[in-house]
């Protein structure tokens, strides 16, 4: 945000008039020198006085308005990057493992699973990439080698957490925004195959040979993707997970046959947000000011889940990849628009609601098409082969239900973007972000994007 007393000025003022530089423009025209000492002095200590307080009223006025319009939500706001798992500094407190084992590794958790690798590509390459699906690699033991075939996959259990992350929303009645998963989607998992029987290796006591193996035994042939393929790094996010006990609060009020426990916020956290994961034992959860109400038909409980939102991170050594977020920049005309709640289909709006996307580093938004719906016109259309945005595979929120109006009968909503950044790996995921955001505000078209 910009330097405080400022910020309100944005959308507002559209370009700066210095009326006093425009007076003395003025007087320099007067060729006598005693009346232009008179005009200055009745224009700038009479009229320039005069303009100096209107300007002073106006912006105490706007100021006023601007700071009426509070903001919503701010403090349910994601963040996310990448590290290496060694670099992993626990005395942060503001970033957390997405997946907390992450950091113990999952080796034997799944059969035939070694790891887990990042690929730092583009969406086209990524699903190449995931298409080809085996590589060959040996596998090493006691200085001794084994040919072998590496199935890699998407690691879903990123994606599940997103969901969990979904349904925590909805157990609170809070309205969802897009979580970035431009990361979350490059992760793929490595499973080990058995070259000549062309199945996955059970790891049984016939086969104890090839127990405990990870990806630090492999050595997996990649191909073209070999420069792309980054081993041992994880997502982190502004999420904190806490386990909640009824001891450590006071005793409940009884309302009526439940009982009423109540969260209260911590004062030094006030920016940050709470959510509390609903459960069987869990009948409401309720919202108010620096606190929350939860009611349930059990008087004490232990392990409840709640999720702590961190809004003012910090970085620690060799955090150095990108912070994707779903925040908006903060702007008048956006207030204004939230606190109407009436949304404009026109492409000044449009781009502005996309240009609030913390996007503004990777993309510039060039136009727009409507289009036919797929299945028509754009069957053979050659644009169609670069669409990046919210195709089935390719939404970031595809865990939300599909509304009675079907995809594929709605007219499209072709949104074509510029790249800052060319050739950038995350260029495409922006898009999908983008798109995928737009979808859930706009129900009358399917938003697709393009890169041009």
């Amino acid at each position: 945000m910009k330097e405080e007393g400022k910020v309100w000025k944005e959308g507002i003022q559209e370009y700066p008039f210095d009326f006093e530089r425009y007076i003395e423009e003025r007087l320099r025209e007067i060729n006598d020198l005693d009346e232009r000492r008179f005009a200055k002095m009745v224009l700038l200590e009479g009229l320039g006085k005069a303009i100096q307080c209107m300007e002073e009223k106006y912006g105490q006025l706007q100021r006023r308005i601007y700071e009426e319009l509070q903001l919503r939500g701010n403090r349910y706001e994601t963040m996310m990057t990448i590290i290496e798992k060694q670099h992993y500094d626990p005395t942060n407190g503001t970033l957390f493992p997405v997946i907390p084992f992450d950091l113990d590794g999952f080796k034997g958790r799944e059969r035939g699973f070694l790891g887990t690798v990042f690929l730092k590509m583009g969406w086209e390459d990524s699903r190449q990439f995931q298409e080809t699906g085996t590589f060959s690699g040996v596998v090493w033991q006691m200085e001794q080698s084994r040919k072998a075939v590496f199935r890699v996959a998407p690691a879903e259990r990123y994606r599940k957490r997103v969901e969990v992350l979904y349904q925590v929303f909805q157990d609170n009645q809070l309205p969802w925004s897009t979580v970035n998963t431009a990361y979350l989607d490059q992760f793929y998992d490595v499973f080990l195959v058995d070259v000549e029987e062309n199945k996955e290796l059970n790891f049984g006591e016939d086969d104890s040979i090839m127990k405990g193996f990870g990806l630090e035994e492999c050595e997996i042939w990649f191909g073209k993707y070999s420069d792309f393929v980054y081993y041992g790094w994880i997502p982190l996010w502004n999420i904190e997970e806490i386990s909640l006990e009824s001891t450590n609060f006071m005793m409940p009020c009884i309302d009526g046959i439940y009982y009423e426990h109540v969260f209260v916020m911590d004062q030094r956290k006030e920016i940050d947000g709470y959510l509390i994961q609903g459960n069987e034992d869990i009948v409401e959860i309720r919202h108010e000011k620096d606190r929350i109400l939860v009611k349930s038909s059990k008087d004490t409980f232990d392990k409840w889940k709640a999720f702590h939102m961190i809004q003012d991170i910090k970085t620690s050594l060799d955090y150095t990849e990108p912070f994707l977020s779903n925040r908006k920049q903060d702007s008048f005309f956006r207030r204004m628009a939230e606190e109407s709640k009436v949304s404009l289909m026109t492409w000044m709006d449009l781009s502005r609601r996309i240009l609030e996307m913390d996007i503004r580093e990777y993309l510039d938004v060039t136009g727009y098409e409507i289009c036919g719906p797929f299945g028509r016109n754009l069957e053979k259309s050659e644009i169609r082969e670069r669409f990046v945005g919210n195709l089935s595979e390719g939404g970031m929120n595809w865990f939300i239900p599909e509304s009675l109006f079907p995809m594929e009968e709605r007219r499209i909503l072709l949104l074509k973007f510029k790249a800052k950044k060319l050739k950038h790996y995350l260029n495409d995921g922006m898009i999908r972000f983008v798109v995928s955001q737009l979808q859930l505000e706009i129900g009358e078209y399917r938003c697709v994007g393009v890169l041009v």
